[in-house]
């Protein structure tokens, strides 16, 4: 679903539930124009974190502890009924830019676009990864999306899904953004260092969203969780960095260093 319409900025945001986008205002407050709603100190919230510093905080004062308690939801956006089966809980940070939310949904990690002051949903997008998708170790809606602020008007959304693909999407219409990867689409498995005998597809994939610092995407790893991995020979977890509007790799860091790299040389027993 598509809508070209400038959304109006709601008076507070980031109240959270399970499976379920919520929107609070205090009763009666007005909304600014969106169009003003471009940086952290106007509202706006284009990280994760909030800003580059990952501070989870705002300068907004409107809601302070005079008046939280007369605080009051003025929508509510259920998210059970996107993707192959409901999700019980959602851990999605919407991030706020240009007047408009954009988070993950759905047991597959689809994003949408939604108007901050109604919930109204302006696109959806998701990708069919098959098995990739019911062999990922994290397998879930994710932590949230990244934005890239780009050149002029050319700003993108982008999400790591469970299979692990990195795609870029166009913030007005959801459509993947074409010349970046193989038509918007990044497969992060190609390329990827592996172990003998560990298939790629099950053993390695991400929650986070991805880093962006000035025109590089940054992605790390994750993997099975921590209680229960299947053996003790796993994937690398690399991380990455790509060109942010070409998608080309420029880099890897290799948090165990190989042969030849600094630090390699500290590991006992060949640790």
């Amino acid at each position: 679903m598509t809508s070209g319409r400038a959304a109006s900025a709601a008076p507070a945001l980031r109240s959270g539930g399970i499976a379920t986008l919520l929107a609070a205002a205090i009763a009666g407050a007005s909304a600014g124009p969106a169009e003003a709603q471009t940086t952290l100190s106007d509202g706006a919230w284009p990280v994760y974190g909030g800003g580059p510093a990952q501070q989870h905080w705002s300068p907004l004062d409107r809601i302070d502890a005079g008046n939280v308690g007369g605080l009051e939801m003025v929508w509510r956006r259920p998210t059970a009924d996107y993707g192959p089966r409901p999700e019980v809980q959602s851990q999605t940070t919407p991030l706020y830019v240009g007047g408009r939310l954009f988070a993950t949904v759905g047991f597959n990690r689809g994003v949408v676009a939604l108007d901050p002051a109604s919930g109204e949903v302006l696109w959806h997008w998701e990708m069919d990864e098959g098995a990739r998708l019911e062999d990922a170790p994290r397998v879930n809606s994710g932590r949230g999306v990244a934005w890239w602020e780009g050149d002029a008007g050319a700003g993108r959304i982008l999400v790591v899904t469970p299979g692990y693909h990195l795609v870029a999407l166009d913030p007005a219409t959801g459509r993947p953004v074409p010349g970046f990867g193989d038509g918007g689409t990044v497969d992060l498995m190609a390329g990827h260092r592996t172990r003998e005998g560990v298939p790629l597809v099950g053993t390695i994939g991400a929650s986070a969203p991805p880093l962006v610092a000035g025109d590089v995407i940054v992605v790390g790893s994750a993997h099975h969780v921590g209680m229960r991995p299947p053996s003790r020979v796993n994937t690398p977890g690399d991380v990455r960095g790509f060109d942010a509007r070409t998608g080309d790799l420029l880099w890897t860091f290799n948090p165990i260093p190989v042969p030849g790299e600094p630090g390699h040389e500290t590991g006992l027993d060949d640790a």
